[in-house]
């Protein structure tokens, strides 16, 4: 037979825009996450400094030799883990917790008998549960694990381990209230100087689980008095924030609430939904 005359394809540039592009379609397809151009710029930098790491030499390298492999192994975690890093903080969005105070109020003044149930879903390293156990700390007396749940989950096992670790450096403590920070809080002391460990009876108030958001069942209860779900759509499509939407709608109690980030835009929410204010929405009794 006679030779093709057909040239051989060279692989692209390592680490070029070009040698990158599989990663966005694995993100995209295999994983569900669109990231916006700068977070996207982002994780490339990220990933290329830990690829390197590991004496990988391009983006094409790591999808011949991981991903396609094995597509639900270490190297999708290690993806999930360095694009859904979100910045949070003790507090975020403080009036989001000034609402949930007088929501779970109004519960008590009604009776309520059942245990209260609140979900941070997007947990990231734990901020955001710790601060809705010291709200609820400071609303029920008496607290106690039987009275309030609060779950927490996130898609990133690098950021549950250390939210369920529950220690913090000086940095991340600036925003907690000086009060709130003797009460809550250890001062570590020796080698730990400068570090804060939530007190264990805040601590014990909050379960971590590991959740993927993209999928149609969650191991989590469904009937939730509230849901913080903040500044995670931004990882979706626009088509598939409405079935997230539908989906934390029916996880909420008649009567719940659903609390989205201030920045997050929302071209439609579920029937079964109301706007109760700005990024809050009660499921219809």
């Amino acid at each position: 037979m006679a030779p093709t005359d057909q040239p051989l394809s060279t692989p692209p540039e390592p680490w070029s825009e070009t040698d990158f592009a599989p990663i966005v379609a694995f993100l995209r397809h295999q994983i569900g996450i669109t990231l916006e151009p700068h977070r996207m710029g982002l994780l490339q930098a990220r990933l290329r400094s830990r690829l390197q790491a590991k004496a990988l030499t391009s983006f094409t390298q790591f999808c011949e030799r991981v991903l396609k492999l094995d597509p639900t192994g270490p190297g999708t975690q290690l993806l999930i883990d360095l694009s859904t890093v979100n910045h949070t903080s003790f507090f975020r969005e403080p009036a989001h917790f000034t609402l949930m105070a007088e929501h779970i109020t109004m519960l008590l003044k009604e009776g309520t008998t059942s245990p209260i149930r609140i979900w941070s879903a997007g947990c990231s390293t734990g901020q955001e549960p710790f601060s809705m156990a010291m709200v609820m700390a400071e609303t029920i007396p008496g607290l106690s694990p039987q009275r309030v749940e609060i779950w927490a989950s996130d898609l990133s096992l690098e950021v549950l381990k250390a939210a369920a670790n529950a220690i913090y450096n000086e940095n991340e403590v600036k925003g907690v209230p000086p009060a709130r920070l003797r009460r809550y809080f250890l001062r570590g002391r020796g080698p730990r100087n400068g570090s804060y460990r939530i007190v264990p009876e805040i601590r014990d108030l909050v379960k971590f689980r590991h959740v993927d958001l993209r999928h149609a069942n969650w191991p989590l209860p469904a009937d939730f008095h509230l849901i913080f779900c903040r500044n995670v759509s931004i990882y979706f499509a626009e088509d598939e924030r409405m079935v997230l939407m539908n989906r934390l709608a029916r996880h909420l109690r008649s009567g719940g609430w659903l609390a989205m980030g201030n920045g997050e835009i929302l071209s439609s929410i579920p029937a079964s939904l109301r706007k109760l204010s700005p990024s809050i929405y009660g499921k219809e009794s």
